[in-house]
């Protein structure tokens, strides 16, 4: 929606040749594109979201769990990171740091490590390439590219700027980088839900990622407007039926 024109407060001594320069300058400023600092729609503040979790490992192993995002940013660079545990035990950690655009999350570098493996993808700009630690080919960076974490934020990026985004059968997509591959990540708006939480009841927008044949994951993830839509439960399952659900008990708000 455009903004309000900037009123103009002019003195006496000013001709109407200036006048009318300085009304051509309020009028562009409030009509420049969203990158602009008068569309901004900010990211959440540094945040700690904790939650309860549970699992399945396999198709018999059952368990419960914890989960930890941390998400900090400056003006112009963000860190973010999920931490999983399981009988008192890190389990998986993902990680990602990069730069901070206005809309956008730039991943430069981004860490998966499960049970004690450690992997690193790379978002190298100046080359086009995304490079994998784990042995697998380059991969072209498309503009708008994002890691496993990151893609979750982004989502939240997408519906603060502009909630219509939300509506039923949307979808958001971009090309988004795991520990192995990169390729397209198509997520639909599955509407509203009404969890209930330790915070108690949160309405939530849900958005999916059905398995594809190159990657068979799905990843559900409901955000919440009231936590920047950070998200209040995640579901992510495996091909074979494994999977782990954090559900949202409390914030810690931090710097």
């Amino acid at each position: 929606m455009p903004q309000p024109i900037p009123l103009l407060i002019l003195s006496n001594n000013v001709t109407p040749i200036r006048a009318l320069r300085a009304l051509q300058l309020a009028w562009t400023l409030c009509f420049m594109p969203l990158a602009a600092p008068c569309a901004t729609p900010g990211w959440p503040d540094t945040t700690e979201l904790r939650y309860d979790g549970r699992g399945l490992e396999g198709s018999f192993f059952r368990y419960s769990g914890t989960g930890v995002l941390r998400w900090q940013h400056t003006d112009t660079r963000y860190q973010a990171s999920l931490e999983i545990s399981a009988l008192g035990l890190h389990i998986r950690t993902l990680s990602s740091t990069g730069l901070l655009d206005t809309h956008m999350l730039l991943p430069e570098r981004f860490d998966d490590t499960p049970r004690g493996a450690a992997w690193s993808t790379r978002f190298l700009r100046d080359q086009g390439q995304i490079t994998f630690s784990s042995g697998s080919a380059p991969e072209p960076l498309q503009s708008g590219a994002q890691d496993k974490l990151s893609a979750l934020l982004q989502l939240g990026a997408v519906l603060a700027a502009d909630p219509a985004r939300g509506s039923i059968g949307n979808t958001v997509h971009f090309q988004a980088a795991d520990a192995h591959r990169a390729d397209n990540w198509v997520f639909r708006v599955d509407g509203n839900e009404t969890l209930e939480l330790g915070q108690g009841r949160v309405t939530a927008i849900k958005l999916t990622r059905e398995p594809t044949p190159e990657n068979g994951q799905k990843i559900e993830a409901w955000l919440a407007s009231e936590v920047g839509y950070l998200p209040v439960r995640l579901r992510i399952t495996e091909s074979d039926g494994s999977f782990i659900d954090l559900l949202w008990r409390k914030t810690q708000k931090s710097g």
